[in-house]
């Protein structure tokens, strides 16, 4: 995308958005010409951002949900042509509004939402089997995971596990259980925990994971060997790598093993 065309697209939203009405502000745009546009571009905005903020828009109130969109759209315009990869710095602008600060969880449930929606539209991967050979042919010093890129975490100390499973699992009493989860863990002491979006198939999936799980993912993520990872839980006995593996497998979290 060239610089005239992202230029001439700030252009019209600074117009779209100018609290003037004269020949200047409108910069050769006709009035009328701009308020069609503008109620357009908002219904779309809010359209999109319900679509990949689902959990954040249950959330909050008719009213509420306009006005925060109509701001995101001033402080973060569209500029990728695709309404589907807007969105990216939602979670930082709810932080930083009023109502962001009166329920800090919104934009943890926005940073989730975000990581699901990415997750859905991202590419197939699937464990490289014959790189698991490594695993039984080197040192775990000289062993490092590659995760499916679909694979993120998310560290917070909000239920935001439960709120998504309360507006989304398939199952209404498992919705009911997350609801009531949720309200408790609001009302009590916030734990920090980490939270894991994943695909396994066709439908991104999210798990709140173990404090010694998260540490250890979160090693492998940031670079670490094998060894160096089973490090950070080695006094927790219940950690077991091998029962790791199998559901690391299973859920489709590796790409691949690798030797450095």
């Amino acid at each position: 995308m060239n610089d005239s065309f992202i230029n001439e697209q700030q252009r019209l939203l600074d117009t779209i958005w100018s609290d003037e009405e004269s020949g200047t502000a409108l910069n050769g745009f006709s009035t009328q010409g701009i308020s069609i546009y503008r109620r357009n571009l908002l219904a779309n905005a809010e359209r999109a951002l319900s679509i990949t903020f689902p959990t954040v828009f249950e959330l909050l109130d008719s009213d509420i949900r306009t006005d925060l969109v109509q701001q995101f759209l001033k402080t973060s315009p569209p500029i990728q042509g695709d309404w589907g990869q807007w969105g990216a710095e939602f979670s930082e602008f709810i932080a930083a509004t009023k109502i962001g600060v009166d329920y800090p969880y919104l934009a943890h449930c926005a940073a989730l939402d975000w990581h699901v929606h990415c997750a859905l539209h991202g590419c197939d991967q699937s464990l490289d089997q014959t790189s698991l050979q490594l695993l039984a042919n080197c040192e775990p010093e000289h062993v490092f995971i590659t995760f499916n890129d679909n694979v993120k975490l998310l560290s917070t100390s909000y239920p935001v596990a439960e709120i998504f499973d309360a507006h989304h699992h398939d199952d209404q009493v498992q919705r009911d259980v997350a609801l009531n989860l949720a309200k408790q863990a609001l009302s009590s002491v916030l734990v920090d925990h980490t939270v894991m979006i994943y695909r396994p198939e066709f439908k991104p999936q999210v798990t709140k994971l173990t404090e010694s799980e998260g540490r250890f993912i979160l090693s492998l993520m940031l670079g670490d060997s094998l060894a160096q990872s089973l490090d950070t839980v080695r006094h927790d006995s219940r950690f077991s790598f091998q029962a790791w593996l199998i559901s690391a497998i299973e859920h489709n979290l590796i790409h691949y093993f690798k030797e450095s």
